[in-house]
């Protein structure tokens, strides 16, 4: 047997270029020189002239003359930049906007992107990614067969010059070309903006491939290797690719996916790793294979600052540093970023699990929760319900969203969840009955509003043909990328549109 010298090679790389060692004490050493140079790179642009960042000197001059910021604080920002101005939110030129998904708001926001920003910061953070994995297992051969990756599109190009597309479609064009044709499919399937006809295509290239490892949002994954199923008959994935190692997943919490996933890879020794690159930056990437907290990049080109999530909801925008953030403590997430957002309210709330490294979970969204009865619902208690729930009584979910049902003269409250099973249960009032009793286990103010049906009635529980959230994303034009389905809903836009979509098929 020959010796590995590629493998073997890309590994001590790896090791020596993205030593994924994040340390307590060098992590907020970075953050220190990471403040200073975004500061110092910003100064120059008109945002920068604006906030008077040549100004600023420290951590706590920066708090106190900055404002916390939305997206609307850099609309008009994007619009000189989309007419074709430069240096406005960038020291360099934005050859990019990436797309974000906007499914809470249901509005797609354009993040600047330049060159350096997606060497720096995402494909470096893919390249740590990379370096844990060869860390946590020693056998990875991630250079002796192909990756299927399912990005996002590339949509169109403005008058500027400019290009708009999701983020992980700038990022496949941005993989460094000596790595290319480690990739399939290929890269001009990867871009489509079309996501029927990205899927047909990939199929036929990945059904002769021999892929080692996958990347892509679980629910797009899905589509893709169900669609291949269909057309390529398997029992289980292995069979077609008996070299499969380890998924690499984001976009959306894995755990109501993950018993799919290893039923349908049908493999004991098969890994699977979260990576947290959203539409802003490359965040985080996964501690182990036993746990799933994510470490935070601290040496990533991101300046991260915090906010308690209950002064947030009270309204005060008062943030911490990463040197006094304390486990168990729900934060907004705060970013500054080389991209010109600037103590940006990114929308997902994180849980700190130690500190030393700093790990986290991701434990819910500023914007994605339910408080119609004071019951304070958030996304972690639902989806550890749905967890439990499932395990119970062996089923699997595809897709769902919750939303509140109101009180009416006629009757009490209640939570109302459609549910798309991929395994449904054998009677939906059981489930009902475990949801109901789970979720009162997670959340103490549902549970008091369920007492005795105080004030909310049992949950409902919704099963949807399948396809119907499919028909959703497609009626809003978000099909593939980052595009998901919002899980919890402060009100009924969105379930009303998907009821619609149910009594219209009908």
């Amino acid at each position: 047997m020959t010796f590995d010298w590629k493998n073997f090679l890309f590994r001590i790389y790896l090791q020596l270029a993205f030593p994924p060692d994040f340390t307590a004490e060098k992590s907020i050493q970075h953050q220190q020189k990471i403040l200073k140079k975004i500061l110092r790179q910003l100064s120059s642009t008109q945002l920068g002239k604006d906030l008077k960042f040549a100004e600023i000197k420290s951590h706590n001059d920066f708090k106190n003359n900055v404002p916390v910021t939305q997206y609307d604080f850099y609309e008009a920002y994007i619009e000189k930049i989309k007419a074709g101005q430069q240096k406005v939110t960038t020291d360099k030129a934005v050859k990019w906007f990436a797309k974000t998904a906007g499914t809470t708001s249901g509005k797609s926001k354009l993040v600047p992107i330049t060159i350096q920003i997606m060497k720096q910061c995402h494909v470096r953070g893919s390249f740590f990614a990379l370096s844990k994995i060869h860390q946590l297992d020693k056998n990875m051969r991630l250079l002796s067969h192909k990756n299927l990756l399912i990005p996002g599109g590339i949509y169109e190009t403005l008058d500027s010059g400019i290009t708009v597309a999701d983020i992980s479609g700038i990022l496949s064009v941005n993989i460094p070309f000596i790595y290319r044709g480690y990739y399939t499919p290929d890269i001009h399937v990867q871009t489509f903006s079309k996501w029927e006809e990205k899927i047909a295509n990939a199929v036929k290239q990945i059904s002769k491939q021999d892929v080692g490892t996958m990347s892509g949002v679980p629910t797009w994954i899905l589509s893709v290797l169900h669609k291949m199923k269909a057309e390529y008959p398997f029992e289980k994935l292995t069979d077609v690719w008996q070299n499969l190692q380890v998924y690499f997943h984001g976009g959306v919490s894995f755990e109501p996916y993950r018993k799919q996933f290893k039923e349908l890879v049908g493999k004991d020794n098969f890994n699977f790793f979260e990576v947290y690159n959203a539409t802003e930056g490359f965040f985080a990437i996964q501690e182990s294979f036993e746990s799933n907290n994510l470490i935070l990049l601290t040496d990533n080109h991101i300046f991260y600052e915090f906010i308690p999530l209950e002064k947030y909801n009270a309204g005060e925008k008062k943030a911490v540093g990463l040197s006094e953030v304390k486990t168990g403590v729900a934060y907004v997430l705060l970013i500054t970023a080389p991209n010109g957002l600037v103590r940006y309210v990114i929308g997902d709330v994180l849980t700190f699990q130690s500190l030393d490294p700093f790990t986290f979970k991701i434990t819910g969204r500023t914007q994605e929760y339910i408080n119609a009865f004071g019951e304070d619902l958030l996304l972690s208690n639902v989806q550890n319900a749905l967890i439990k729930t499932n395990q119970t009584l062996d089923c699997t979910i595809s897709d769902y969203t919750v939303a509140p049902l109101y009180i009416n003269i006629q009757e009490k409250g209640r939570m109302q969840f459609a549910i798309e099973f991929s395994k449904a249960p054998v009677n939906i009032s059981a489930y009902e009955i475990f949801l109901d009793e789970n979720m009162q286990n997670e959340n103490s103010n549902y549970k008091q509003k369920r007492a005795n049906n105080l004030a909310l009635n049992s949950p409902e529980v919704i099963v949807l043909p399948q396809g119907t959230f499919y028909k959703w994303l497609s009626s809003k034009n978000k099909l593939g990328g980052q595009n998901k389905v919002p899980r919890l809903v402060n009100g009924r836009n969105v379930m009303e549109e998907i009821l619609a979509i149910i009594s219209s098929a009908q």
